[in-house]
């Protein structure tokens, strides 16, 4: 069995097609690239693209990125607050920015707190990419990401919401995005100086392939497969399994999801 580690961006990143070669009957989801420096590119960025975004907007809840293959001055900004996606273009002076096109999911958001008003502590984002749903019609990934701390540990997961680009309600619900899960198994200075691995760890992503539709203009199909690596204590990393499960929107329990809440 190959042996692998998912971490951080990766994570997310495995979420994406991958069906091989891009079809134009199914194409691959559409990528966003985390732009390294945005600072370097312009120090005020978070203000002047949240003067650009629906109020109020939280500049720490921003992210640059930029789409792949897109023309030097076009970037996409991902807010939390308010969740929202807007392709904006550096003006020919790169002393500003201009908004070309704004998706706005606050409603959405709102609706998501409403139904579960008990889990205030489910943090919302959007994934860094775009779905396809059918032939010109694409998703977002509304996140919702539930944290835990432990002694020494902690663990995150994510699910998605697949969310058309023109809003409304999700065609894909309640889906296994990601984890991650870190567990203390060392208690002892003895134990620290002789354990290979002082924790039971476990990473989790999602696989999303596409299948031709039906007939011309119908929605295409999407076929899941859940990977997912464990690490246990004291044992090198070179022990670390990864299982494939493949599973569908009504059969989500068969996914790992690192031992989590689903």
């Amino acid at each position: 069995m190959k042996k692998l580690l998912i971490t951080g961006a990766g994570a997310l990143l495995l979420a994406l097609s991958s069906a091989g070669p891009a079809l134009a009957a199914a194409p691959s989801a559409q990528v966003f690239d985390a732009v390294k420096k945005p600072d370097a590119l312009d120090a005020q960025w978070r203000t002047r693209l949240c003067a650009l975004l629906p109020q109020p907007c939280d500049v720490q809840e921003l992210t640059l990125h930029r789409p792949r293959g897109a023309a030097p001055a076009e970037y996409v900004v991902l807010s939390g607050e308010p969740l929202a996606m807007a392709r904006v273009r550096r003006s020919a002076d790169a002393a500003g920015w201009q908004l070309d096109r704004l998706h706005d999911f606050s409603a959405y958001a709102a609706s998501t707190k409403k139904e579960n008003p008990e889990r205030a502590d489910v943090r919302l984002s959007l994934a860094p990419a775009l779905y396809p749903l059918a032939e010109g019609k694409w998703a977002v990934a509304v996140l919702q990401t539930v944290s835990e701390g432990y002694s020494g540990g902690g663990a995150s997961f994510d699910t998605a919401d697949f969310v058309p680009l023109e809003g409304g309600k999700a065609v894909h619900e309640g889906i296994p995005f990601s984890c991650s899960k870190m567990v203390r198994a060392c208690f002892s200075e003895k134990e620290y100086k002789t354990s290979k691995h002082c924790h039971d760890e476990s990473f989790g992503s999602l696989r999303i392939a596409y299948d031709e539709p039906a007939k011309p203009g119908a929605p295409y199909g999407w076929q899941y497969t859940w990977l997912q690596s464990e690490w246990p204590q004291n044992e090198p990393r070179s022990a670390t399994t990864t299982t494939r499960i493949h599973f569908t929107a009504k059969t989500t329990e068969r996914a790992g999801f690192c031992g989590g809440p689903q």
